[in-house]
């Protein structure tokens, strides 16, 4: 099929093209970096969510036995992370580094009934497209997040 255009106009399309082209090579990998990052935000703040929600639905009596880290409360509640982060298939490439469990603002959970529950999570998320690192920006950021809940009980 025969193009209506003469060839000056043509060639200004092909360099159009070529430039447009050249921007996106180097902004698509960038888009979907930063749509990485937001997803892996929402995932641990829905996470650290349901996590302090799960804290806070335990009986007082949980509690009292509740200092220790190894304490079923807290082995269940980091039980349910793991899944949640597996199920959205975040934990098998980004592990999670760090966990937390604040209750009343202080660093160990346990003991005497909390007002508040507050659960910190933090990740690191590597980047792996080139073209991204090559523009300064690191080859890996972290992603962290906390949810404060009041105790139910």
């Amino acid at each position: 099929m025969a193009s209506t255009l003469p060839p000056r106009a043509r060639g200004m399309a092909n360099i159009e093209l070529a430039m447009i082209m050249s921007t996106m090579f180097f902004l698509l990998p960038v888009i979907f970096s930063l749509g990485h990052l937001f997803y892996v935000y929402a995932v641990l703040k829905q996470t650290a969510g349901a996590a302090a929600a799960t804290l806070a639905a335990a009986p007082p009596s949980e509690w009292i036995s509740g200092a220790a880290a190894n304490s079923t409360m807290k082995l269940r509640t980091v039980a349910l992370i793991e899944k949640s982060l597996l199920d959205a298939r975040v934990a098998p490439l980004i592990p999670l580094l760090e966990y937390d469990f604040d209750c009343n603002g202080n660093l160990v959970c346990g003991g005497e009934r909390p007002d508040s529950i507050t659960v910190s999570l933090v990740v690191e998320v590597p980047n792996s497209f080139q073209p991204v690192t090559a523009l300064g920006i690191p080859s890996s950021m972290m992603v962290q997040t906390a949810v404060t809940v009041p105790y139910s009980h």
